[in-house]
């Protein structure tokens, strides 16, 4: 079992979602002597953002007219890299906080890499399973937590379902992950 394991919360042991991503691997490692993890801290360690000219050259859709430098050629390799992992793993253990009313920006640089490169690729993944970990502060007077939180983790699953992920099971706390292993093991 390959498990590529994301964090992408910037409060770091103060993080509920590495928390929470911590134990989910805790328990898959035991429970596959295997296993192994791929770990990757986005806050710790920021992708760059997306450009136009890396968004083209990873999609295939260069335009010869703009220079193609070495800081795009390792951008472009790097994100080659990032789906390589993606494609090798069998769970993504993935710290999806609800930031600012969204994903952190280091996981949407993340996203905006493989979401692009599914264009190029489109290559269902019904053999991966996706725990998606999720947290966030209640905010008062806006909607109900529940509802930001839907909202978040919604958004999430369609980009995963783009990507050709269909098995995901959200984790919203310790307590969830009993239950998201158990849905695993069955699937």
């Amino acid at each position: 079992m390959n498990i590529l394991h994301i964090d992408s919360c910037a409060l770091g042991d103060n993080s509920v979602s590495r928390q929470v991503t911590s134990a989910t691997v805790a328990a898959l490692t035991e429970a596959n002597a295997q296993a192994t993890v791929l770990y990757r801290d986005l806050a710790a360690s920021p992708l760059s953002h997306a450009s136009g000219p890396l968004l083209q050259v990873i999609s295939q859709r260069w335009d010869a007219d703009i220079p193609m430098n070495a800081e795009l050629r390792a951008e472009a390799l790097q994100s080659a890299s990032l789906a390589q992992e993606f494609q090798d793993a069998d769970v993504v253990v993935l710290g999806a906080p609800l930031h600012n009313f969204s994903v952190p920006s280091t996981l949407k640089a993340w996203m905006d890499r493989l979401l692009e490169l599914q264009t190029t690729s489109s290559k269902p993944r019904d053999d991966l399973h996706l725990l998606l970990v999720t947290s966030g502060c209640g905010v008062m007077g806006l909607a109900s937590v529940d509802e930001l939180m839907n909202n978040h983790e919604n958004q999430l699953k369609a980009a995963f379902q783009f990507l050709g992920v269909s098995r995901v099971n959200v984790v919203r706390g310790l307590a969830d992950v009993p239950q998201a292993l158990r849905l695993r093991s069955a699937a």
